[in-house]
C-alpha cells in the first residue's frame, strides 16, 4: 500500500471547510502537499508505471551510483507533463513533525488521499502532489495552519490500523 515514512515535505494549500452528515455539520480540511522522493513509490500505484516513465541509462549517460542501486534513473519521455493519478485511499494516518525538535507532532487519522500528481525527474526521483481529507478540531486547524505558515514539515502517512490484514486481526484474538 501506499506511504510516505519521514520525508521532507512542502505544505502548499489548507481548505478548511463544513462537512454536512443530515443536520450534523463537521468541521474538515483539505491539505495539499508536495514531496520529492524515489520514484520507487510509483510501484505503489501500479507495477509498471516506474517503467514506463523511467528508463536506464545508455551508454555515455551518467549510470546510477551504486550506493543508489536504481537503475531506472532517466526520463523516458522528457516532454511529458506531470501525469495525473485517479488512486484513492482511505483509512490512513498522518504524522507532521517540524524539522527542529521543539516542534510538536500532529497526527490526523481516518484520512482520505486523493488527487495524486507525478512529476518525473532526471535521477530516478518523482516531484508527488497529493491532497489529504480529514474531519478535525478547531485546535487541529490551526496546528495546520501553523504547518502551512512553515510550509517545510517531515511526512509520515501510512495506512491506519482499520487497513491491516484481516490475518493480523484473527491472530489478535
Amino acid at each position: 500500500m501506499f506511504q510516505i515514512e519521514k520525508k521532507i515535505a512542502t505544505v502548499t494549500n489548507l481548505n478548511v471547510r463544513i462537512e454536512k452528515h443530515g443536520e450534523e455539520r463537521n468541521l474538515a480540511v483539505d491539505v495539499h502537499f508536495a514531496v520529492s522522493t524515489s520514484n520507487q513509490v510509483l510501484d505503489f500505484f501500479d507495477k509498471d508505471l516506474r517503467k514506463s516513465l523511467f528508463r536506464k541509462a545508455a551508454k555515455g549517460e551518467q549510470q546510477s551510483l551504486p550506493t543508489i542501486g536504481e537503475v531506472l534513473t532517466e526520463i523516458k519521455h522528457p516532454g511529458l507533463e506531470p501525469i495525473k493519478l485517479s488512486h484513492e485511499f482511505k483509512g490512513y494516518e498522518l504524522q507532521l513533525d517540524g524539522e527542529l525538535d521543539s516542534t510538536q507532532p500532529i497526527f490526523l487519522t481516518d484520512l482520505k488521499v486523493k488527487k495524486f500528481g507525478v512529476a518525473a525527474k532526471e535521477g530516478g526521483t518523482v516531484d508527488l502532489t497529493f491532497k489529504v481529507s480529514a474531519n478535525v478540531t478547531p485546535d487541529e486547524v490551526a496546528e495546520l495552519t501553523e504547518a502551512l505558515i512553515r510550509q517545510t514539515v517531515v511526512l509520515t502517512l501510512q495506512p491506519g490500523q482499520a487497513n491491516e490484514s484481516p490475518q493480523q486481526e484473527d491472530l489478535a484474538a
